[in-house]
């Protein structure tokens, strides 16, 4: 790699301390090469107070190498449950949204539920230095191609061999790479409320004994909904376990328009909540009628992606000075689940380029492995928003990639290798 790697002793600089951003640091931490770690945020607390559940399956190995054997011995600290059998853990009822019949039982084989947050905590965790506070502004590219200096906007700069943008679906890595208009997300027609609440022991116990992990509801109207265990880490006070849950439905980019720029209340988006999931099936239903008008984590978000494989998003890397990984990469709808499978994957595949180096120059490493990611994220994209749509029409639901063929990897075509 990199001449300037070893002949300068320059670190990598890494954008952002999300859960890919995090896991290439780990990794790159093990490997001895020099790394620095920089987040805009304050801490590694979830921003605004908002938590998410994610998963990971495929990508299981690709994470364990990353982050270790002492951290993956660890891995149940991360999960929303961790007392749930391996077995149970594996399997999501699709339900008609209507009726509560269960249409499938989608079993996904090493699936893991963590909680962001705890996944975070837990890769830096005694380990890693970030560097908080860190809000990027602007990159420069020297003149022998042989270092990158990144520079923020509290005055600081910090010069490396690579910088490596792993900021978020907003990231600013990506905007000056493109410039903001081909940087920006592609909008869609559709539009979720989230909302996020704990019940009475009585009414927490029934959950989780009806509909015990996730599990995903799709309607004849034409809408979606969610339900899943956001944490039951404390297993002896149900009445402290917190569920997420949502409703999604097709809305017009006009319409979205309109609603943030009419400055819609939390309560007008939980009014919005109960008004889309009032003909739901369990537990849906339950929880509509368990929450308070006074509840206050309640989130509306429209849907878009970003498809790094189109011509008009290719980037100059700059000779191998700069990238991008996670969903500053390929940003995608999370219909099927699969935004941290390839996040992860980005930063396994990245890791053994940078890991592994040898006659092979920087450039062509970095052109490599964008290569790949291109590819392999510019599918997902696609197939993501294709299984979005369709699992918003009541006659295509059958025929989704989620139905049809779970959330494996890919087309299932392809070696996840």
């Amino acid at each position: 790699m990199a001449e300037a790697n070893e002949s300068a002793g320059l670190p990598i600089l890494i954008i952002g301390a999300g859960c890919s951003g995090l896991a290439l640091a780990h990794g790159l931490h093990l490997k001895r090469i020099p790394y620095k770690l920089f987040e805009k945020d304050t801490s590694l607390a979830p921003r605004n107070g908002r938590d998410w559940g994610i998963s990971f399956h495929w990508s299981r190995d690709m994470l364990a190498s990353l982050i270790g054997d002492a951290k993956w011995s660890r891995i149940n600290e991360a999960l929303v449950d961790p007392y749930i059998s391996a077995e149970e853990a594996i399997k999501v009822p699709l339900i008609n949204g209507s009726t509560g019949e269960v249409i499938n039982v989608m079993s996904t084989p090493d699936m893991r539920r963590v909680l962001r947050s705890r996944l975070r905590s837990l890769i830096a965790d005694d380990v890693l230095d970030v560097q908080f506070g860190k809000a990027l502004e602007h990159i420069s590219y020297a003149d022998d191609g042989r270092s990158v200096t990144a520079y923020f906007a509290d005055g600081a700069a910090e010069t490396g061999c690579l910088v490596i943008g792993a900021d978020g679906s907003q990231s600013q890595v990506r905007s000056l790479l493109l410039g903001s208009e081909r940087a920006s997300l592609t909008r869609l027609p559709l539009a979720a409320t989230f909302v996020t609440a704990s019940f009475s022991r009585e009414r927490a116990l029934w959950l989780r004994s009806q509909h015990a992990y996730l599990n995903a509801l799709y309607h004849p109207n034409n809408e979606m909904g969610m339900f899943a265990l956001l944490d039951g880490k404390n297993r002896d006070a149900p009445e402290s376990w917190r569920f997420s849950f949502y409703v999604s439905w097709r809305s017009p980019l006009e319409e979205q328009t309109e609603e943030v720029a009419s400055g819609m209340s939390v309560h007008e988006r939980l009014l919005q909540f109960k008004g889309k999931s009032k003909d739901f099936a369990d537990p849906i239903r339950s929880c509509r009628e368990w929450i308070s008008d006074d509840l206050e984590e309640v989130y509306w978000g429209g849907c878009a992606n970003w498809d790094p494989s189109l011509p008009e998003h290719t980037w100059d890397n700059h000779g191998g000075l700069v990238t991008l990984i996670g969903d500053a990469a390929h940003p995608m709808t999370y219909h099927r689940g699969q935004g941290l499978n390839h996040s992860v994957a980005d930063a396994f595949k990245l890791f053994e380029k940078l890991a592994n180096v040898g006659i092979r120059s920087q450039k062509e490493l970095i052109d490599a492995y964008e290569s790949e990611m291109r590819a392999r994220g510019g599918e997902e994209v696609r197939l993501s928003e294709m299984n979005s749509f369709m699992v918003h029409d009541w006659d295509q639901v059958g025929q989704s990639p989620i139905v049809k063929r779970g959330m494996g990897y890919g087309s299932g075509n392809e070696s996840k290798a």
